[in-house]
């Protein structure tokens, strides 16, 4: 944290038709941070994640991003069905113009990594859903990104899995200076993992939460939550 700034967005906006979907979007990620965007389900974190990547671009104002190698981990594990686990995590790094021994190298050690050690020839119709994620988080890190996007990926496990994942990312991110922003609608998930937290508000644009009592935002958060359902 404190250094230079890696993504910034100055007053972006952006609609699908006549659905403003972001407002007015201001915001730093510095170079080291994770970020955690929260909101409910349509509440535009994708969008965010779609314009730092360029997928989408925005209606009105600014968006910069630090050059280097952007990786993704989607809510599902999008593997290819005919590849290994070995081999959907060297594929990106034989893009990246390593040959095929030393990318299948450099994805057994992230196999390993993830704690997938001995399941490198396995398909990924042979893995649970944990394990398939697994996959992709190894296939991000394995590109070393200088930026690690986040798009709910622990939102389809179950609480077990969710937990056991959440250790192996808090593990494989600490120390490595990964600017991360980690999109969920969970706000206690983006407690445990972030630096900073920021909020999609009714209104379409964001908040920076106070993190100073973690404890007293889960414990409210919660409390929210049960009250709804």
């Amino acid at each position: 944290m404190g250094g230079s700034a890696v993504i910034s967005f100055e007053h972006v906006s952006k609609s699908f038709d006549s659905l403003k979907v972001l407002n007015d979007l201001s915001f730093q990620v510095t170079s080291g941070d994770i970020l955690g965007v929260v909101g409910p389900s349509g509440s535009g974190k994708t969008t965010i994640l779609k314009l730092i990547t360029g997928i989408l671009n925005p209606d009105e104002g600014s968006i910069a991003v630090a050059e280097g190698v952007v990786g993704y981990v989607f809510q599902e594990p999008r593997l290819l069905p005919w590849r290994t686990a070995l081999d959907n995590v060297a594929a990106p790094l034989r893009a990246q113009g390593l040959d095929k021994a030393a990318a299948r190298q450099r994805a057994a050690a992230w196999l390993g990594r993830v704690g997938l050690a001995g399941f490198e020839q396995y398909h990924p119709a042979g893995l649970s859903g944990g394990m398939a994620q697994r996959v992709s988080l190894a296939r991000a890190l394995a590109v070393e990104p200088a930026v690690l996007l986040m798009d709910e990926p622990l939102s389809s496990l179950d609480a077990t899995l969710k937990g056991s994942l959440m250790a192996t990312l808090k593990e494989l991110l600490a120390g490595r200076g990964t600017t991360t922003i980690y999109v969920t609608h969970d706000l206690v998930e983006a407690l445990q993992l972030a630096d900073r937290i920021v909020e999609l508000t009714p209104e379409k644009t964001l908040r920076e939460l106070d993190l100073s009592d973690r404890a007293a935002l889960a414990r409210d958060w919660l409390a929210k939550f049960h009250t709804l359902v």
